[in-house]
């Protein structure tokens, strides 16, 4: 059985590797063994910064290059779980304006089964609905399961409010013309 103090010492050890390799999985790993034992602090704040600028760098990257996140790629889900984590908080502390905007990209920069997801969350935010009415009436959590990255269940609730709000979502996907025009 492993005592606390060795497996700290362990997880300090993969995360000076993630860092210097700049390696976002890696420092997910991290992260989230850090979560599991219920530590708090600083180094948890410090991960989450180096793992959103790994993740804005290769946002930066997929960009310039006109590029779209490869969701068989893991190093580009962990990126986007990265920004849509992102987004999450910027809603859940009422920036709506914020929050949109990365929806927008992650809209862009995503396709398949995830792509709704970003879809539903620039639409809502363009409507100011808070983030604790999408998880109450349009995430079903009941098919989500412990591996799941991304809110990618929804209920019937969040298929009426797409198409009740279609000519919403295609202004705001519309915007992603104009910002790749500049």
């Amino acid at each position: 059985m492993y005592d606390t103090g060795e497996l700290l010492k362990e997880l300090r050890k993969k995360r000076e590797v993630a860092v210097k390799e700049g390696d976002i999985v890696g420092l997910y790993d991290v992260l989230d063994a850090y979560l599991a034992m219920d530590l708090e602090g600083e180094e948890i704040d410090e991960l989450y910064e180096l793992i959103l600028q790994n993740a804005f760098d290769k946002l930066a990257d997929k960009l310039t290059r006109g590029e779209r996140f490869d969701l068989e790629n893991e190093v580009d889900v962990y990126s986007a779980r990265a920004i849509y984590e992102h987004a999450l908080e910027r809603w859940d502390s009422k920036d709506f304006k914020g929050a949109n905007e990365l929806f927008l990209v992650l809209s862009y920069l995503v396709e398949g089964s995830i792509q709704k997801s970003m879809i539903l969350g620039l639409a809502l935010t363009a409507k100011r609905v808070g983030l604790d009415e999408f998880l109450n009436d349009f995430v079903d959590r009941k098919a989500l399961d412990e591996s799941s990255l991304f809110f990618d269940r929804f209920t019937a609730k969040a298929d009426r409010f797409l198409s009740e709000n279609s000519l919403l979502v295609e202004s705001e996907l519309k915007k992603i013309d104009k910002i790749a025009a500049q």
